[in-house]
């Protein structure tokens, strides 16, 4: 593995083959600092239903469901991923920064509704390691366990708990890169352990560890937002392209009346999907302004150059009729310079998510 001597453009190199050997081979990330919560009791679907944006009452054990959270504004706050371990136990996923909040919201709401659940944030009882790329499946079947890994058996969003390398683990299949990708989540104690025997067996494999910059660049690549980068404190699903987030039967949920005020106002700003032109000679950063007719109308929020498209992508704000692919950008980089970036899907690479689902 190249090390990092505190060189920029060595450091890039380093970020960049992490990317490519993610997409090529096998990498797994540890990602212990992500909030994690334990929601039990009789009630701890329907309380969900109550928090977050999409139906939570009547999944099925053993599934996955994404969970977007807003506040009573509309905005979107956190998000995350519900395992139903069992009728009355939702393990949850929340971001590392707002873990806390979340918590804290959750205690504060369930004061007032007195609905018979117990919420716990068990963040630090738990390790946990990211294994993703398309040699994922092989290296963790190389390893001694009682779940079954084949697509069949454990199809993506789906949960499912038991022993791998003689640790107790919680896997679920979500992907943030968009490849076949197993989220291993694993008592403290025995995180070490686990990752030590996923580096014995990967080799042969090319398992690598990588980074977060990687990981940016890789989720990125598939159009994911991260709580906080690409959203601010007033991003409604609506603005982030997450309509499909929003459940269309429930009647009531933390911010569904601020979402339906907002949106009769009308939508002022999208999040959309841009490529600059190559050799463009314009030094563009995030924060960079989105101008239109002389006017700021909104901001670059993800940039970056991806080795896996040989082509420099991102996402920003812009005026909702310049948000639809095939249209322009006018985006204010360094000491006033402007470019045209041409506004594309930010789904930039597999489209049709084909590498997660094999």
């Amino acid at each position: 593995m190249t090390l990092y001597n505190g060189d920029t453009n060595n450091a890039k190199t380093i970020i960049q083959d992490e990317v490519r050997n993610v997409r090529k081979n096998v990498g797994m990330l540890d990602v212990s600092t992500l909030g994690k919560l334990a929601i039990r009791g009789p009630d701890a679907g329907a309380f969900l239903d109550r928090i977050y944006t999409m139906a939570h009452a009547k999944q099925p054990v053993g599934r996955v469901r994404y969970c977007l959270m807003l506040n009573d504004m509309g905005s979107v706050i956190d998000d995350g991923v519900a395992f139903r371990i069992a009728d009355d136990y939702l393990y949850v996923t929340a971001t590392t920064g707002a873990v806390a909040r979340v918590f804290s919201e959750m205690l504060w709401l369930n004061a007032q509704w007195q609905m018979n659940v117990d919420i716990q944030n068990i963040t630090a009882a738990f390790a946990g390691i990211n294994v993703t790329g398309p040699n994922a499946r092989k290296v963790l079947e190389s390893l001694t366990g009682d779940i079954d890994l084949s697509p069949k058996a454990f199809p993506f969003l789906e949960g499912r708990t038991g022993f791998i390398a003689d640790c107790l683990v919680r896997i679920m299949r979500i992907g943030f890169t968009g490849e076949l990708s197993f989220e291993l989540h694993t008592p403290q104690s025995y995180g070490s352990v686990l990752w030590s025997s996923l580096s014995e067996v990967g080799g042969e494999f090319f398992l690598k560890p990588y980074g977060l910059e990687a990981s940016r660049i890789l989720r990125l690549e598939k159009g994911h937002i991260i709580i906080g980068q690409d959203t601010d404190a007033l991003s409604t699903p609506d603005e982030l392209g997450m309509e499909w987030a929003l459940s269309r039967k429930k009647e009531c949920y933390q911010g569904k009346t601020a979402i339906e005020a907002r949106r009769a106002l009308g939508t002022k700003r999208k999040l959309c999907g841009f490529e600059l032109p190559d050799n463009h000679g314009v030094k563009i950063e995030e924060s960079s302004l989105v101008i239109r007719n002389d006017e700021p109308v909104g901001f670059v929020t993800s940039l970056c150059h991806s080795p896996t498209l040989n082509k420099s992508i991102g996402m920003a704000y812009a005026h909702p009729e310049d948000a639809a692919p095939g249209s322009q950008l006018n985006i204010r980089g360094l000491c006033g310079r402007e470019l045209m970036a041409a506004v594309v899907s930010p789904h930039f690479f597999d489209p049709d998510n084909i590498r997660q689902d094999i």
